[in-house]
């Protein structure tokens, strides 16, 4: 046997070696305890791309969130990147003080008053903002807590109705709910995505906006029935006091526990934190970035020459 053979064998045999390694890490039931004590490029080599469900699989990996002021956004020009725009806010009383009341009498509708503005083809996703504010509705409620009316499974439908008629809209192809809900709030709000999956096409997205904690201390997404959203996008600006604390839990190479938070993320073009993960310095996943949805807001109505400049890094806004 020649000595280049022996070296083929002895390379060949090492990588076998190495294979073997790696499947008995990936798949002992260690493994989970080990790769937490890994830095977050090596936890990659044992961690696949996102599997988006399949709901969501074909919409576009990054959108610009287009809030309640004047948008126009045709310089985005084709279907790369989508448009998650204000569509309609519900604004939700608490603590029902007047016994002849309903509560529907607390659910105020506000639509989008603003003009939106897209090129023909862009994907479109209709954002519905929910608001719990004490004494929305002066005379129908009081004020003495901040727990939310009972709501009954009709009047509850009647909600879930308001919020899946955005999907009407001509051009939606998805819907994203945005509530900031506390914790008394989140029985109400389970019932409710309930309802409005029912509600929706059965092959129509569902995704949600999600406070940071709710992806990674407080887990009761996870008790949502299987298949109700598609998607939790972890908000990572506009943190409140926990700021300091999630960002460095994040950039410590921690990564979210809840699995529906794994494939998505919330950033805005106006906060470091945001900044960082657009450009690389920063991971907040175990998958990279261009495997991930990524939801852009801005303090400011859009234009191409600043989305130019805070997406530059963003491997979907160079195919744009």
């Amino acid at each position: 046997m020649i000595r280049g053979t022996k070296l083929g064998g002895a390379a060949l045999i090492l990588a076998m070696v190495c294979l073997g390694s790696w499947y008995l890490v990936a798949h002992s039931p260690l493994s989970a305890r080990l790769k937490r004590h890994l830095p977050r490029a090596a936890r990659r080599l044992f961690v696949a791309k996102p599997s988006h469900p399949p709901r969501i699989a074909n919409l576009p990996n990054l959108y610009l969130w287009a809030w309640e002021r004047p948008e126009d956004l045709q310089f985005l020009g084709n279907s790369k990147v989508g448009v998650a725009f204000l569509a309609k806010t519900i604004f939700l009383a608490t603590s029902r003080a007047n016994s002849n009341a309903t509560n529907l009498d607390a659910v105020n509708l506000r639509p989008r008053m603003q003009p939106l503005r897209v090129a023909p083809g862009t994907p479109l996703m209709a954002v519905v903002r929910i608001e719990s504010l004490r004494g929305a509705l002066p005379g129908a409620y009081s004020i003495a807590n901040s727990s939310p009316a009972s709501f009954s499974s009709d009047e509850i439908a009647h909600i879930a109705k308001e919020i899946t008629a955005t999907a009407q809209i001509q051009g939606v192809s998805a819907l994203q709910i945005d509530f900031d809900a506390t914790l008394s709030e989140h029985a109400f709000y389970r019932d409710l995505l309930t309802e409005v999956r029912k509600q929706l096409p059965p092959n129509f997205p569902l995704s949600i906006t999600a406070l940071a904690s709710w992806c990674i201390g407080d887990r009761w997404l996870n008790q949502l029935p299987p298949g109700t959203i598609d998607e939790a996008v972890p908000m990572l600006f506009r943190m409140g006091p926990g700021t300091r604390e999630i960002s460095s839990y994040l950039a410590a190479g921690n990564s979210f526990t809840v699995p529906a938070c794994s494939s998505s993320l919330g950033l805005s073009t106006d906060e470091p934190f945001s900044r960082d993960i657009l450009s690389g310095k920063i991971s907040v996943s175990d998958a990279p970035l261009s495997s991930l949805r990524v939801y852009v807001f801005s303090p400011r109505s859009w234009e191409k020459a600043s989305a130019d400049q805070s997406l530059k890094d963003l491997p979907s806004w160079h195919e744009n």
